[in-house]
C-alpha cells in the first residue's frame, strides 16, 4: 500500500547503492508518456551533439587547402582554431549559469539557430580575418550547447548513465565523421562547402528542437549540500581535482584533434587509401577515431555498475600509452595506436559527465557542466596555437610528445580522485 501512494505521488526515490539516490519520475503530462519525451530529449540531443562536433572540428581537415588559400602557416590556423575554441570554453561557464535559470531545452535552440546561420555565412570568406571573426562567433554558439544538453539529460532521462553513453556516442560520431566529410566535399567543392552544409543542418535540427518540452531543476536553497547533507573537507576536494583534470584532459583533446588529420596525411601512405594529403588524413582520421563511438558507449553502460573514477583512471592511462605510440608510429601501427587512443579517451566523456551528476545537486548542475566545458574547451583551447607552433618548429610528432605529457598530468589527478573516492567508501 506504501508503494502504491508513492506511485499516485508520482515519484520512488530508489537507492541504487550507498553512494546515490536517483529519483525517476513517473507520472506523464496531460496523457504524454514519459518514455516517449525521453526519446524525444534524446533525440534532439544525439542530433545536436553530432553537429557540436561537425562545427568543432571542420576546420583542422583544411587545413592543407587553407594555407594555400590564405597563404599561412600552422600557428595563424591553430590561432584561429583558438579562437573558435576559446569562445566554445569560456561561454560554456555563463551557458551553465542560464541553463539553469532559463531552461536547457531553450538554450539548445538558441545554438542551433544561431551557430546554423553564422556557419553559412563563412561562404562569402576571403580573408583569414573574416574567417577567423565568423568562426568565433559560431564558437561562441556552440558554447551553449554542452552545459545545457548535459542538464536537459540529467533533468529529463531516467537512467542517466545510459543516456550520457548514448549522447556521448552521438558526438563521438561527429567527432569521427567530421574529417571525411570535411576533407572530401571541401576538396571536391571548395573549402567553404563542408562549413554551410553544417549550417543548414543546424537550422532544421533548430525547428525540430522548438516541439521539445523544457525540464527546470527542483529548487533548493542550501547550495553547499547535496541531498540534503553537508559538503565533507573530502567531497570539496575531490570536486576541485575532477576539475583540475578536466583542464588537462582538454588540452590533450584539442591538441590530438587539432593535428591529428594532418599527422595522418604525413605519416601514412598506404596503395589502398587516397593519395591527396587532405582526403588521406580525413579518411584515415575517421576510420580511427570511429572507434570512440564504442567506447562512449562501453563507459555509459559500465558507469551505473563500476567506481567511476576506477574507470576514469584506466581510461585515461590507457590513452597516455597510445598518444606516446602515436608520437611514434606510422602506417597501420599508426592507425592502429590511434583507434586505442580513439575507444579509451572518449570513454572517459560519459563518466565526467556521470561524475558531476554525483558531486553536485540538481540546482547547481548546469553550473557544473558550465565549468566543467569551460576549463575542457576554454583554457584547453590554449594547446592548439601552442601545439601549431611545435609542428612549424618541430614537426607535427611533437605535438604527441607535448600532449602525452599533458595526460601524464591528468592520469596523476584522476589517481588522486579515485583515492579520495576511496576515503569516502571507507
Amino acid at each position: 500500500m506504501a508503494l502504491k501512494s508513492q506511485l499516485c505521488k508520482g515519484t520512488i526515490d530508489i537507492a541504487v547503492n550507498s553512494r546515490f539516490n536517483l529519483t525517476f519520475p513517473l507520472n506523464s503530462s496531460e496523457g504524454e508518456n514519459v518514455r516517449l519525451k525521453e526519446k524525444k530529449v534524446l533525440g534532439l540531443t544525439i542530433g545536436s551533439h553530432s553537429l557540436v562536433h561537425f562545427y568543432e572540428g571542420v576546420l583542422p581537415p583544411l587545413f592543407p587547402l587553407l594555407l594555400a588559400e590564405f597563404t599561412t602557416d600552422y600557428f595563424h590556423l591553430g590561432v584561429i582554431v583558438s579562437i573558435f575554441s576559446y569562445a566554445f570554453g569560456f561561454g560554456s561557464l555563463p551557458a551553465g549559469l542560464l541553463a539553469d535559470k532559463i531552461g536547457s531545452r531553450k538554450l539548445i535552440s538558441i545554438y542551433l539557430f544561431g551557430a546554423g546561420l553564422l556557419a553559412v555565412l563563412v561562404w562569402p570568406a576571403n580573408t583569414l580575418w573574416f574567417y577567423g571573426t565568423v568562426m568565433g562567433l559560431v564558437g561562441l554558439f556552440c558554447a551553449i550547447y554542452h552545459p545545457a544538453a548535459n542538464t536537459l539529460l540529467s533533468l529529463a532521462m531516467t537512467d542517466k548513465g545510459n543516456a550520457f553513453g548514448l549522447h556521448g556516442v552521438a558526438g563521438s560520431l561527429g567527432v569521427a565523421l567530421t574529417p571525411i566529410l570535411s576533407a572530401w566535399s571541401g576538396t571536391l567543392l571548395g573549402w567553404r562547402t563542408p562549413h554551410v552544409i553544417f549550417g543548414l543542418m543546424g537550422i532544421l535540427l533548430g525547428l525540430y528542437s522548438l516541439v521539445i518540452p523544457e525540464y527546470r531543476p527542483p529548487r533548493n536553497d542550501s547550495a553547499d549540500k547535496i541531498d540534503g547533507v553537508k559538503l565533507s573537507h573530502n567531497q570539496v576536494t575531490k570536486i576541485l581535482v575532477f576539475f583540475a583534470a578536466s583542464i588537462f584532459t582538454g588540452l590533450t583533446y584539442k591538441g590530438i584533434m587539432t593535428f591529428l588529420p594532418a599527422f595522418m596525411g604525413e605519416q601514412v601512405r598506404l596503395s589502398f587509401l587516397p593519395s591527396d594529403p587532405v582526403a588521406l588524413g580525413g579518411t584515415v582520421a575517421t576510420i580511427a577515431l570511429l572507434v570512440g563511438a564504442a567506447g562512449q558507449f562501453a563507459s555509459g553502460r559500465m558507469v551505473d555498475r563500476i567506481r567511476p573514477e576506477k574507470l576514469y583512471l584506466i581510461a585515461i592511462l590507457i590513452s597516455t600509452a597510445s598518444v606516446f605510440a602515436i608520437a611514434t608510429s606510422a602506417n597501420l601501427a599508426l592507425i592502429a595506436a590511434t583507434i586505442v587512443y580513439a575507444f579509451f579517451y572518449f570513454s572517459i566523456q560519459p563518466v565526467q559527465n556521470f561524475l558531476i551528476t554525483t558531486y553536485l545537486p540538481p540546482h547547481r548542475r548546469g553550473f557544473g557542466f558550465g565549468l566543467h566545458f569551460f576549463l575542457s574547451f576554454g583554457v584547453g583551447a590554449t594547446a592548439a596555437p601552442v601545439c601549431g607552433y611545435l609542428a612549424d618548429t618541430l614537426g607535427l610528432a611533437s605535438v604527441f610528445w607535448a600532449m602525452g605529457i599533458s595526460f601524464i598530468i591528468s592520469a596523476v589527478l584522476s589517481w588522486m580522485l579515485l583515492v579520495q573516492s576511496s576515503r569516502d567508501t571507507a
